[in-house]
């Protein structure tokens, strides 16, 4: 709770306490404390919409969305729809300032959007300038600990020196076999499927079977665990995941309202301490997870521990026991708080396994809709495959690619590329600034101002993309490595500047990975033609309800 809404309990108390010494009677007393309460609401919602918003406000002179409702402002569209999804619309409508910036109202509050590329650059080359809002960091923080998607200054100075290099090209190619083993899993799952169906082919729902997949990526790439959710889906690991990131497929109008719609109301602090079921699922989710992890890190320290004892003398002696796994290594590093170790591997599995899953689950989803793109993808796989001598890539005895080999299909890079374009896990991220920026002639930001910044907009601006940018163009990155955008900050699917996500060439290897295995042995197609799925509200970009048609190849 910010300190204004303390102030206006303090005063709705002190008036309640005031009529109470005038010797009202204690139901008068508390109807005072009320009625007192909702007028200080009042008064706030029409003084900051209509009179600071218009008059006082340091961006009073931004340009914002035409037809914006009085006292409302944008708020409808943006509980009504998924984040992000209406910056579209609108950053075409928005003349152009000298700053680059332009401003929408969600009910009482401002926010400010940068719309051009040098915006962008603005906010995302200056992390430690432009931070997580408070609310948005003490949700993060209740989630997933003080890890590097949380951290600010210099904790997160810290932990990306830490953790950088861990995430280098060495670590990929050391795991790669893993991914590949599990592409295999996923692949045989989705055979067996279509096989039991008794038919040629068989409609799959497709985000059940990339959560467990990618999850079991993570698992035994992070944590050395063979979690075996693809095969297993009752697996409390998988479980748990599913009650700490629900899907909306399953769930009511009420649970729907409350992990779309609430967190952007209530305070972080209060809502996980709400009695309600969501709640108490999430937190039980959370401790399953968190006690796997703390489990684990247990268990490599005394690895490590134990392969230096039994070696010591010999040099590179416990190397393997050190680099077998993503947290092997962090143990190895010399990180000693169990606390940050704990919320990188909850930052590792929540954020990389969902936002993998999602990725996974569109690109399948553009597979099916565009079966031109399909064969060509296809007819580049086999091509790989057969000069690799691989004649069953879903086999556990099929021999692995180098990731020199994996990255060597063009094709594979470029469709890739397009579905991340278009469809970034997170389409929006929060910033304010820690002090007053001076960003041009005409604008200066106060500190505290809140600040958008929405991937799926910037990835889809016509002034950086084109035309077409709305459009999925596989072509364009066939055409130029950068997709021909005009900048290099219009493909913001990892983010930008310091900030930029440090597991994104896992991530990317790992989608490749997925799509050799499964587009070599089965092919998808749309299960109703031209339907597009709809898109779950809230932070990420998860296709709800996505059903394909498989088949084997």
């Amino acid at each position: 709770m910010d300190l204004g809404a303390i102030s206006g309990f303090g005063f709705a108390a002190a008036f309640a306490a005031y009529t109470k010494h005038l010797g009202a009677s204690n139901p008068t007393s508390v109807a005072a404390f009320f009625v007192f309460l909702t007028a200080q609401a009042i008064f706030y919602v029409v003084f900051t919409s209509l009179v600071y918003r218009w008059f006082i406000s340091a961006t009073k002179h931004l340009p914002h969305p035409k037809n914006t409702p009085f006292v409302l402002g944008n708020l409808v569209p943006f509980l009504a729809e998924p984040w992000g999804f209406p910056l579209v619309r609108w950053q075409p409508t928005i003349p152009t300032t000298a700053s680059g910036f332009y401003r929408i109202f969600l009910g009482p509050f401002d926010f400010v959007i940068p719309r051009t590329s040098q915006a962008v650059t603005t906010i995302m080359s200056q992390p430690y300038t432009f931070v997580k809002p408070k609310a948005v960091r003490d949700g993060l923080v209740e989630s997933l600990g003080v890890g590097l998607v949380s951290a600010e200054g210099d904790d997160h100075r810290r932990q990306k020196k830490l953790l950088t290099p861990i995430f280098g090209l060495s670590r990929n190619r050391r795991l790669l076999p893993q991914m590949w083993a599990k592409a295999g899993v996923l692949t045989e799952k989705m055979c067996e499927l279509v096989l039991e169906s008794g038919s040629k082919s068989t409609i799959l729902l497709m985000h059940p079977l990339t959560m467990a997949a990618t999850l079991d990526v993570i698992g035994v790439t992070t944590l050395g665990v063979d979690f075996d959710s693809i095969r297993r889906p009752d697996q409390p690991i998988l479980k748990a995941f599913q009650r700490v990131f629900p899907s909306n497929e399953n769930q009511n109008a009420w649970a729907r309202f409350f992990g779309a719609t609430l967190p952007a109301l209530v305070s972080p602090h209060l809502l996980f301490k709400l009695p309600l079921k969501p709640i108490r699922e999430f937190h039980s989710g959370v401790r399953v997870i968190r006690e796997m992890c703390l489990e684990q890190i247990t268990l490599k320290r005394r690895e490590i521990e134990e392969a230096e004892a039994a070696g010591r003398g010999e040099e590179n002696s416990s190397v393997e026991a050190k680099e077998k796994d993503i947290l092997s290594a962090i143990v190895a590093s010399g990180l000693q708080d169990e606390d940050e170790m704990m919320s990188h591997m909850l930052t590792i599995l929540a954020a990389g396994h969902e936002s993998t899953a999602i990725t996974l689950a569109w690109a399948l989803f553009k597979l099916a809709q565009l079966p031109d793109v399909q064969d060509k993808l296809r007819a580049e796989i086999s091509d790989t495959l057969d000069r690799l001598h691989i004649a069953d890539p879903s086999s556990p005895s099929s021999p692995i690619p180098t990731l020199e080999e994996i990255n060597s299909m063009p094709y594979l890079r470029a469709f890739l590329m397009e579905v991340l374009r278009m469809y970034p896990a997170f389409p929006s991220m929060m910033r304010e600034p820690t002090h007053d920026v001076k960003i041009s002639d005409d604008l200066t930001l106060p500190r505290g101002k809140p600040l958008m910044v929405s991937p799926y907009a910037v990835n889809r601006s016509r002034e950086l993309w084109g035309d077409d940018a709305d459009e999925f163009h596989v072509e364009r990155w066939e055409a130029a490595y950068n997709g021909g955008a005009k900048t290099a900050q219009a493909f913001f699917t990892f983010s930008s500047g310091p900030r930029i996500c440090i597991g994104k060439d896992f991530a990317v290897l790992s989608l490749k990975v997925f799509l050799v295995v499964l587009v070599s042995k089965l092919r998808f197609e749309e299960a109703v033609k031209g339907w597009h799925p709809t898109v779950q509200k809230g932070t990420s970009l998860k296709p709800q309800g996505l059903k394909i048609k498989v088949s084997l190849v």
